[in-house]
C-alpha cells in the first residue's frame, strides 16, 4: 500500500507541475498580445502626429515611446528566445514586433531623407 500512496502522490505533483507551466504559458501569452496591441496602436500614433509634419518634440515623445516598448520586448524576447520555450508562434510574434519597431525608429529617428521617408510611406500605405 505504501508503494501506491507514493506512486499516486508523484503523478499528482506531475499533473500539478504541467497544469502550471499551461497556466505560466497562458498568462504569458496574454502579456505578449496585450504588448503587441499597444505597439501596433503606435501606427495610428505616427499617423496622428508624424506623418504630415513631425514636430521636434513629437519625435522627442515618439523616441520615448519606442524605448519602452522595445525595453519590454526585450523582457519578452528573454524568455521566448530560450531553446525550450514551447512556443513558436508566440515567440515569431515577439521576433517580428521587435524588428517592426526597430524599422520604425530607423524611418523616423534615421539619417533618411524626408524625400526618402515619404517614398516609403507612400509604398507602405499604398498611395499613389
Amino acid at each position: 500500500m505504501g508503494n501506491d500512496v507514493l506512486a499516486a502522490s508523484l503523478a499528482e505533483a506531475a499533473d500539478f507541475g504541467r497544469s502550471l507551466s499551461k497556466r505560466q504559458l497562458r498568462y504569458f501569452r496574454v502579456q505578449v498580445e496585450d504588448w503587441y496591441d499597444v505597439c501596433r496602436h503606435l501606427s495610428d500614433w505616427e499617423d496622428r502626429h508624424l506623418i504630415d509634419a513631425p514636430a521636434p518634440e513629437r519625435l522627442v515623445e515618439h523616441g520615448r515611446l519606442l524605448d519602452e516598448l522595445e525595453q519590454v520586448g526585450r523582457w519578452l524576447a528573454l524568455a521566448t528566445q530560450s531553446p525550450d520555450f514551447p512556443d513558436r508562434s508566440t515567440a515569431e510574434l515577439v521576433a517580428m514586433t521587435l524588428r517592426d519597431l526597430k524599422d520604425a525608429r530607423a524611418l523616423w529617428h534615421g539619417s533618411m531623407t524626408r524625400e526618402r521617408r515619404q517614398e516609403i510611406l507612400r509604398a507602405v500605405l499604398n498611395e499613389p
